[in-house]
């Protein structure tokens, strides 16, 4: 499958802080800002028992064909999720949400900053409640998040979970 560009749908990236380090989540739409920043919000408070004090610092869009990212209001900016400062251990702490469109393409939606890993890396249907809810926010009807192709995808019933390596190094002193 011949690789596709990074800017062929609208992105959002959503920059969030926790632990004490700001990381993005990129989604994928084309929905108006005020609906992703509905859909983003409900994925996020379905993980928030399991988030530490997480914080929505800003939202920014790349239309369609473009790499340049603007700052935009989707009524989520400032929200905060999850409860506990966390430690510089917890902030490569990730889990995983993955997915696949019809034509093929992965997405997948990962959020960092998580207070457990669970006993084997992956939390599957019905192990979690919390994991059960955010999957359900990633296939409600209303959420329309995109594959790179511009299709939406099936998201699996499962999350992955563990440390992201990236961020082992980063907070390395």
């Amino acid at each position: 499958m011949a690789p596709l560009p990074p800017s062929n749908t609208a992105r959002f990236k959503v920059f969030y802080t926790n632990c004490g380090k700001q990381h993005t989540l990129q989604v994928r739409s084309a929905d108006s800002p005020l609906a992703v920043g509905l859909n983003i919000d409900d994925f996020f408070q379905a993980l928030s028992i399991v988030l530490f004090s997480t914080v929505i610092d800003e939202v920014q869009f790349a239309a369609s064909g473009s790499d340049i990212f603007n700052a935009i209001t989707t009524g989520i900016e400032g929200n905060t999720y999850g409860s506990g400062a966390g430690s510089i251990t917890s902030v490569p702490v990730y889990l995983d949400f993955v997915g696949r469109s019809s034509g093929g393409r992965r997405v997948r939606a990962t959020v960092l900053g998580v207070t457990t890993i669970g006993t084997d890396y992956r939390f599957v249907a019905g192990e979690s409640t919390v994991i059960d809810a955010a999957v359900a926010a990633l296939q409600a009807p209303a959420n329309h998040w995109l594959a790179i192709d511009g299709i939406e995808p099936v998201w699996k019933t499962y999350a992955n979970a563990g440390y992201n390596a990236h961020w082992q190094r980063a907070v390395r002193p």
